[in-house]
């Protein structure tokens, strides 16, 4: 090639990498650079600096600030072998700079390219991947990691640890209440509560709704109580307000020992879960230690193949209804009335009272597809000559659309609604109060009558009473059991039912045992009578 074409070919590829819109240099065997263009100037910092200034001094002039650069490739270079790309990502100038080196038999050659706004876009990916949008805080996939990486140490030494499942208690009404928007906040308010009562090793993650999860490194599970007490006692004393409303809530918490002997650290999760669901159902508002893991996941198993059981026999009709006279004490009854109560049948044929299953089935949120069974199986078997109770959990009476199944199931069996009453219990009553007033009214529109059932247990029956529009109170066992040997539970009879009465109400004694029991209902004025010795329940 003679030197004019040299020459020619020169300007060519300058003009090539001139007009490149990335960076590019190329450097000889004696690691002098051939060509670079501007950009690669802009992009180091060099910005006042013609490129020629560069042409023929060693590349590692052009890296003079990005020592790390020099470092990584200096030796590839003085290989002299050819081979693929080597690609290092680096920060510099407050750029993302992705550096491509590929040394050849006849040099090197450099590509730098601004990949910032790549890099950020990978960044949020991955962060949208492992975080929670609302709290910023780590999600439980991530969660799971770190636990797995934790208790990966704790095998190799003494290092222990600890888990905390923490389950908001009342949340819910906030979200009902007062809207989505405050629920978010709210949690957004918890999550900052919680962070500051944690160490600066520790991680939290939130992992469901209103469900957060603590990991503590190297921490006893005296120190593990007291952290998550911290929590608990910050959140029951704060007061939520959103705009006209106000709420106090508060936390269930489980917690568990991760220490070298787990062979699944997920066990140490799952058992803080259990954990936390125990402390829920003893009350709520308190921490539950996994003291038995072993012994806490079996029970967990075994509740949680109820699912199973109670929606096979959902589908197949394996649940069985009884019913119970509701006998009228002294007085000639127009209609027979009676409670329909219900049973499960297992596989091997036996009956199983709702003890068995309802804890499940409350657990898991499943006692709304079982009372629209009941709804459904009564509205088409029973005789329409016969006034019949049903019971009505509080997950149902809290779903609004509730009414609508009813209403949906009467025009379509051709149901008298003057034949049904609903039984709820008092304390789901106010638990659920608004919902509650709003199903009973709609439903007590159509002719349907209700009844609450365990009056006398809650702490604000009266003032609760005044607000709902029942026809039945439904005297709670407990006091009527003791009646004819106990003073405060005669007088506490007899207190409810003159109240019924003042407010025109009918009342309905549970428990009745035997004849000197019905006497004394009979003495104070009780309406009806329920138990055994009026009736034992039989199929329907």
């Amino acid at each position: 090639m003679g030197n004019e074409q040299s020459i020619a070919l020169h300007q060519y590829l300058r003009s090539i990498i001139t007009n490149i819109p990335f960076g590019i240099i190329t450097v000889a065997n004696d690691l002098d650079v051939v060509m670079l263009n501007s950009i690669v100037l802009s992009l180091l910092g060099f910005d006042n600096k013609n490129p020629e200034e560069f042409v023929d001094n060693s590349y590692t002039h052009i890296f003079k600030y990005v020592s790390k650069i020099q470092e990584e490739f200096e030796q590839e270079i003085l290989i002299k072998k050819e081979r693929k790309f080597n690609i290092l990502k680096f920060f510099f100038n407050n750029k993302v700079l992705n550096i491509k080196c590929r040394v050849t038999l006849h040099g090197t050659l450099f590509i730098i390219e601004d990949i910032t706004h790549q890099a950020k876009l990978e960044e949020d990916l991955i962060h949208k991947a492992n975080y929670d949008i609302l709290t910023d805080l780590i999600n439980r996939r991530e969660f799971e990691k770190r636990v797995d990486s934790f208790g990966k140490r704790t095998s190799d030494s003494n290092l222990a640890g600890a888990i905390v499942f923490i389950d908001l208690d009342r949340f819910k009404p906030v979200n009902d209440l007062a809207g989505h928007s405050a629920g978010d906040a709210l949690l957004k308010k918890v999550s900052e509560f919680m962070k500051k009562a944690i160490r600066r090793k520790d991680t939290l993650a939130r992992v469901g709704g209103d469900e957060f999860i603590i990991l503590l490194e190297n921490c006893s599970l005296a120190q593990a109580v007291k952290i998550t007490e911290k929590i608990r006692k910050e959140i029951d004393e704060y007061i939520f307000t959103w705009n006209e409303h106000s709420f106090s809530i508060g936390i269930s918490a489980g917690i568990s020992t991760i220490t070298n002997k787990l062979e699944n650290f997920n066990e140490a999760i799952n058992s803080a879960d259990q954990a936390c669901l125990i402390a829920k159902n003893e009350g709520r508002n308190r921490i539950h230690i996994a003291d038995d893991a072993e012994n806490e996941s079996r029970q967990h198993k075994e509740e949680v193949s109820w699912i199973n059981i109670i929606n096979k026999g959902l589908k197949n009709d394996e649940f069985v209804l009884f019913k119970q006279k509701i006998h009228a004490i002294g007085q000639t009854e127009k209609l027979g009335h009676y409670e329909l109560l219900l049973r499960l049948r297992n596989d091997a044929g036996e009956l199983l009272s709702p003890a068995a299953f309802m804890p499940a089935a409350e657990r898991y949120e499943l006692m709304l597809k079982i009372d629209e069974w009941v709804v459904k199986t009564a509205f088409k078997s029973v005789s329409k000559d016969i006034h019949y109770s049903i019971n009505l959990s509080g997950q149902t009476m809290s779903n609004p659309d509730f009414p609508n199944y009813v209403i949906s199931m009467e025009k379509e069996f051709n149901m008298n609604p003057a034949c049904i009453t609903f039984e709820i219990t008092e304390t789901m009553a106010i638990k659920y109060f608004k919902v509650t007033q709003k199903t009973i009214t709609t439903l007590s529109k159509r002719g349907y009558t209700f009844s609450l059932d365990d009056f006398g247990t809650g702490l604000s029956s009266y003032e609760y009473l005044k607000k709902m529009s029942v026809a039945y109170l439904k005297i709670d066992g407990m006091f009527i059991k003791d009646i004819v040997v106990d003073k405060v539970s005669y007088t506490m009879v007899k207190s409810i039912n003159e109240i019924g009465k003042v407010m025109g109400l009918k009342t309905i004694a549970e428990f009745v045992e035997n004849e000197k029991i019905l006497q004394v209902l009979q003495e104070i004025g009780v309406d009806y009578a329920q138990g055994y010795h009026i009736h034992k329940p039989e199929a329907l």
